[in-house]
């Protein structure tokens, strides 16, 4: 991956960096710790520098990603993220899929595709670690606020709880990601949904790590562990609710793991993310 398509790629790692290790994020990824490893297939790359430049170029970009077979709204309005852009004719198969991009902040990812309940899904392992997937998009929620996916955890780490520093560590954790221009490695907005093993479910707070990211407990506990559940916000009013004023557009998603914080084992899989007027 080319300088400048790590700079526009790692937003969502830089917003995430903080969550993860409990800094300030002050750099670009390459310019802190942690190991970025670039996507088999590039994503689209349509974050925005300016809100100038953004209303100037979103056309360009949006056709050269459908020519880069990047990810576009298709004609039914609906903006399909899709677990990989080209899924391998075996399965599972190790590694990030294509179309992502892999940071691990602490330890090992172990990552693979794996057959879902009706596509693939991606499987995430954390052996003390801690690590994200993400990949860039850009979407309008005056258009398109409606976020669904479906998720599976298999281990929840024992003892976290978003709610404490020592112990923040959650198996399945999806984050939209909101550029903040001209300064989005420290004022980038960002929504986590998560599913906890101690907080109660409806607890949202802002991050013990990162006062930029909000956190919502969207599931608690092991009850339904090994199930797959459907799941779906707003995330528009989400924003508004979380952050108190209107939101900007979209521009990065991410799956995240970490059991680092308790020293354990965690592991999920995450399939079908999807962005929908309805």
């Amino acid at each position: 991956m080319s300088r400048r398509g790590s700079r526009r790629g790692g937003l969502a790692a830089l917003a995430l960096a903080a969550v993860a290790a409990g800094v300030v994020v002050l750099g670009a990824p390459w310019e802190r710790g942690g190991r970025e490893q670039p996507e088999g297939r590039a994503a689209a790359r349509a974050t925005p520098r300016t809100a100038a430049v953004e209303s100037r170029e979103a056309a360009p970009r949006a056709g050269a990603a459908r020519r880069a077979g990047g990810v576009v709204p298709g004609a039914d309005g609906r903006l399909r993220i899709p677990v990989a852009d080209q899924v391998p004719w075996r399965l599972p198969a190790e590694g990030p899929p294509s179309g992502w991009t892999l940071k691990e902040f602490a330890g090992r990812a172990l990552v693979e595709l794996v057959p879902g309940p009706d596509a693939p899904a991606i499987r995430l392992r954390s052996e003390r670690s801690s690590f994200v997937l993400y990949r860039d998009v850009l979407v309008d929620l005056d258009d398109l606020p409606v976020l669904t996916w479906s998720w599976s955890v298999v281990r929840l780490p024992a003892g976290g709880d978003v709610r404490q520093r020592s112990r923040d560590d959650q198996a399945a954790q999806v984050y939209v990601v909101f550029p903040r221009w001209p300064a989005p490695a420290t004022s980038s907005d960002v929504i986590g949904y998560v599913w906890d093993t101690t907080a109660p479910a409806g607890t949202r707070l802002p991050s013990v790590k990162a006062p930029n990211v909000r956190i919502i407990v969207l599931r608690s506990g092991p009850e339904g562990l090994g199930a797959w559940h459907s799941e779906r916000r707003n995330v528009r009013e989400d924003y508004l609710a979380l952050f108190g004023r209107q939101p900007p557009r979209v521009g990065s998603v991410a799956v995240m793991i970490d059991a680092d914080d308790t020293g354990g084992v965690a592991e999920a899989l995450v399939t079908e993310i999807e962005f929908s007027r309805s």
